[in-house]
């Protein structure tokens, strides 16, 4: 019988808190943006595909490779100075293509997918402080045996300050219940922006630098975990579902371009290493370790 393991689930609260930080990074590089600067604001709506390539398990135990697309967008709910809140879909599909490795990966193919529904509001508090509040309610599964443990719960609380004209950082608290579990968990950033065509984000550990050389071009390298969880049926045929993990650390670097008005394009790419399966529980799971591959995503942006 499979069980669910602490550390997978520690690791799994990484890989979404990460999520979350990539979200806040916009967060505060969209705030108080002028017409002067060459970096746009975050996206609020676009769609994407990336592809993963086939990577050997490295014990020579077969090959593993992922493919992912997805869509996300935000409408405003409620908008007035001093006050803004939206609410969205989100919309993820993995496809993993194992081949020759161990059971109960063996020559399997899992269609993993996963929709949340984000609901963000943003307060003004002042000149130099602002307040975001996100509460995001999901489903992660092959949606074969809907259960309570395919549902998640993510929100965050936190607050931004502008330190000076360069440099703004932020602070609070990130809670999840991803598979079953509670977690609260800190959340830190920091956005260094010396100019309207440079800015750098650490949020950790996550880190972006980006290049404007035009108002409709964007050249950027980034650093950031890449990840998510499921609970599926298992593949080995047991009688209760089981949480699957992926984590990857991916390198690369993008270009975004204005195609229209408020629609942008982009692509990016790299290496992802420090690859990982993860099921099961004690003695009885697995764990693949997979060599680096390359990795390339296309897709489009609304930005307002």
């Amino acid at each position: 019988m499979w069980r669910r393991v602490d550390s997978a689930r520690m690791k799994q609260a990484t890989t979404s808190v990460i999520l979350i930080l990539i979200g806040f990074s916009g967060f505060l590089s969209a705030q108080e943006r002028t017409e002067e600067s060459f970096i746009p604001n975050y996206a609020v709506a676009g769609s994407y595909f990336s592809w993963g390539g086939e990577s050997d398990v490295e014990n020579g135990a077969g090959t593993f490779q992922n493919l992912e697309y997805g869509a996300e967008a935000n409408i405003p709910v409620f908008m007035r100075e001093g006050f803004r809140m939206t609410a969205g879909v989100k919309y993820r599909h993995n496809t993993f293509d194992f081949s020759g490795a161990p059971l109960p990966f063996a020559s399997t193919e899992l269609d993993l997918q996963r929709i949340d529904i984000p609901i963000n509001a943003w307060i003004d508090l002042g000149q130099r402080w602002k307040f975001w509040a996100r509460l995001q309610p999901g489903w992660a599964s092959d949606f074969d045996n809907l259960t309570s443990d395919d549902f998640t719960l993510s929100s965050l609380a936190l607050l931004s300050y502008k330190w000076n004209a360069t440099t703004k950082v932020a602070f609070g608290a990130y809670y999840s219940r991803d598979l079953g579990e509670e977690r609260i968990l800190p959340a830190l950033g920091f956005i260094f922006e010396p100019g309207p065509q440079l800015s750098l984000a650490l949020t950790f550990p996550r880190a972006q630098l980006v290049y404007a050389p035009s108002p409709d071009c964007l050249i950027s390298s980034q650093v950031l975990l890449n990840g998510a969880g499921w609970n599926i049926t298992d593949p080995a045929g047991g009688s209760e579902d089981v949480d699957l993990n992926y984590r990857a650390i991916r390198a690369g670097f993008g270009f975004d371009r204005r195609l229209k008005g408020p629609v942008w394009g982009y692509v990016d790419g790299g290496f992802q290493f420090g690859q990982e399966i993860e099921m099961g529980e004690g003695a009885n799971s697995v764990k693949l370790e997979l060599d680096p591959s390359p990795y390339a995503t296309t897709g489009i942006k609304v930005r307002f």
